[in-house]
């Protein structure tokens, strides 16, 4: 699995929120409903398993009667169920991931901020997220 990507998408969403926030463009409410919406604009994991044929519908609709009385989450139920395995749930819990849109995309589209406003975030963002990583190679290289 590729930590990093996937760490990278987790973290826009914060940074994203952090910097439309501390420029005042949206209010808490605003930041909690673009990321529920964003929750729900991406795939299910079992929408997933099933278009890229790693489980049959009546896989999914055994794991689904599972989870209704079960804590487990869907992956970890197919899981024991014996239909997939930990490095299938991994990989489509990685696409999900990406998937899911930034979170700038979605305050756009919510009309929470402007196009300028969105173009700015994301240069924000992209430049904060990648500093760490160049810190991190500087002290590696001395």
């Amino acid at each position: 699995m590729n930590d990093k990507r996937s760490f990278t998408s987790s973290d826009e969403a914060v940074e994203t929120a952090l910097a439309v926030l501390s420029a005042g463009w949206a209010s808490l409410e605003d930041i909690t409903e673009a990321v529920a919406e964003r929750r729900n604009r991406r795939p299910t994991i079992g929408q997933l398993l099933l278009v890229h044929h790693k489980l049959t519908v009546h896989q999914v609709f055994q794991i689904l009667a599972e989870q209704a009385t079960s804590a487990k989450p869907f992956g970890e139920i197919a899981i024991d169920m014996g239909f997939i395995s930990d490095v299938d749930v991994s990989a489509i819990i990685q696409l999900q991931t990406c998937l899911c849109p930034p979170l700038w995309q979605v305050l756009l589209s919510s009309n929470v901020v402007t196009s300028a406003q969105a173009e700015s975030v994301q240069k924000t963002t992209r430049s904060r997220l990648r500093q760490p990583v160049e810190e991190t190679l500087a002290d590696c290289e001395s």
